[in-house]
């Protein structure tokens, strides 16, 4: 009876907050390529909401070395949170000396905080090329911006969330050259003088 009667408790006190025991919030950010120098990155922003929580804005600047990338921002494309009239902000990049940072989504509703009810809901297409002088082998990261009181990352209730890292690799055509010419020496170190 004890433990029914605090279980039931807990129901209460749940749904008073508007969360439900399964509920999460999160931000997945997933790269695409080839990851080779001169090529297009395609990123996109996977989020999930699904406990009733409220905000009135949310913001998310990527964080990435603009020495190896460059933006693509005529190629970017942010989804509209479903069912809510929110304003969509504008792509916009900001440049420190060694790291840039463009906005993937910004969304605001100045009336009242909006509640959201999504699960691995695909609300950004963001895109970046590699330089074409980037050496192969490099490590590239995206991460979300967490300093600029502007740009910093929010999203209902997170301020921070996991960035993706990619590693630069040869073209395929290289690849394949190479992988011919390591054969070629396999095969001419194995055959008697």
């Amino acid at each position: 009876m004890k433990r029914m009667l605090t279980s039931s408790l807990a129901a209460v006190v749940l749904s008073l907050f508007g969360v439900s025991a399964g509920a999460t919030v999160s931000v997945n950010l997933v790269a695409s390529g080839p990851f080779s120098p001169g090529s297009l990155i395609t990123l996109k922003t996977f989020v999930t909401a699904n406990g009733g929580e409220e905000d009135s804005a949310v913001i998310g600047a990527i964080d990435y070395p603009d020495a190896l990338v460059n933006s693509n921002l005529a190629g970017n494309s942010q989804v509209l949170l479903p069912g809510f009239n929110w304003h969509l902000g504008p792509m916009t990049c900001s440049t420190t000396p060694s790291t840039t940072s463009c906005i993937a989504f910004a969304q605001f509703n100045a009336s009242s905080p909006i509640t959201v009810n999504l699960t691995d809901f695909q609300l950004a297409i963001t895109t970046f090329i590699i330089d074409a002088t980037t050496p192969v082998g490099s490590v590239i990261n995206f991460e979300w911006e967490t300093a600029s009181a502007t740009q910093r990352f929010v999203w209902f209730g997170l301020t921070n969330a996991p960035g993706v890292s990619i590693t630069v690799i040869p073209e395929p055509e290289t690849a394949a050259l190479l992988a011919l010419g390591l054969l070629g020496l396999a095969v001419a170190a194995r055959r008697p003088l």
